[in-house]
């Protein structure tokens, strides 16, 4: 339990300094920070459903904070925590090199969705070809703050997922805690 609050104040601090970069930095070349931590829930959370509730609670936020259309950043970070938990469940993505090829493709696969969804549900125009240098570009940029931002999600996991298990208390008079806890 401590483990997910952490992660889930390190994304909500990630999308806080995401936004101020923001406003430095045109939109390719700023890193999408609170996605790459859901990117690093799904590689690296050990558990599902709290990784899926946790990765969802992170694109309401998202929602919250951005002023688009609610639900849509939500619906895009479920997919991409479960693209991720998959992948990390059936792919080698132990090193830098196979996760760059991750966080590449999920990064065009996340702006697609996006351009698609905005389409389906407010007619918004298709962008011309030439935006693809810009999603290119915001990729090689995500690739290059993965790294970073799963390693932090890993450390979170190994601090506080010790303490979490060793500390259960025994309940009084034997009862046992049954298949739930």
């Amino acid at each position: 339990m401590k483990s997910a609050l952490i992660v889930f104040l390190a994304g909500i601090a990630a999308l806080v300094f995401q936004g101020a970069l923001a406003r430095t930095l045109s939109p390719p070349w700023c890193p999408d920070f609170a996605w790459l931590v859901v990117v690093g829930v799904g590689l690296r959370w050990p558990a599902f459903l709290s990784g899926l509730v946790l990765a969802t609670m992170l694109g309401y936020s998202m929602d919250l904070l951005s002023g688009s259309l609610m639900g849509q950043h939500a619906l895009l970070r479920i997919a991409t925590f479960l693209a991720a938990a998959l992948a990390a469940r059936q792919l080698d993505l132990s090193g830098a090199i196979p996760v760059g090829i991750f966080v590449f493709t999920m990064t065009l696969a996340y702006g697609f969705a996006t351009v698609m969804m905005l389409s389906f549900f407010v007619g918004a125009p298709w962008p011309a070809i030439s935006i693809l240098g810009t999603a290119i570009a915001h990729a090689f940029v995500n690739v290059l703050a993965a790294g970073p931002m799963i390693r932090m999600v890993e450390r979170i996991l190994e601090r506080f997922s010790d303490e979490e298990v060793g500390r259960r208390a025994p309940l009084p008079l034997g009862f046992d805690r049954g298949g739930l806890v």
